[in-house]
């Protein structure tokens, strides 16, 4: 079966939510991310939990930057294009692959980064 950009866009926003949910604790006041040096922490303060040990200090800002709670909005986003492009299908059903792709194509772009490549 082939898939299409609808299907890309699920099955990234699919893998990025499970992602962040196995990483999320358990208490959503400890979720943020802290950056201290090259070290990552996750709790309600810098003192929180280890989360990674970085080379240089702005990798680890990078880590703390794109927190989960940035990942299920990316999420959000991927749903969304995804719904958007079964409507074009939906509503237009002689529209191709390609010109769905080119519609959806910067959400599309991040699906398919978080997939591995390109399809």
């Amino acid at each position: 079966m082939m898939t299409t950009p609808a299907d890309e866009l699920r099955i990234a926003a699919a893998k990025l939510r499970d992602l962040a949910d196995a990483i999320s604790a358990p208490d959503p006041r400890d979720r943020a991310f802290h950056a201290d040096g090259a070290t990552v922490t996750q709790g309600r303060s810098v003192i929180g939990y280890d989360v990674a040990t970085a080379e240089t200090p702005e990798l680890a800002e990078y880590i703390a930057v794109m927190h989960p709670g940035v990942a299920l909005a990316l999420v959000e986003l991927l749903e969304t294009e995804a719904a958007v492009a079964d409507g074009f299908r939906d509503r237009a059903p002689q529209i191709t692959d390609e010109q769905i792709e080119a519609i959806c194509h910067g959400p599309l772009a991040v699906a398919r980064a978080i997939n591995g490549g390109a399809r």
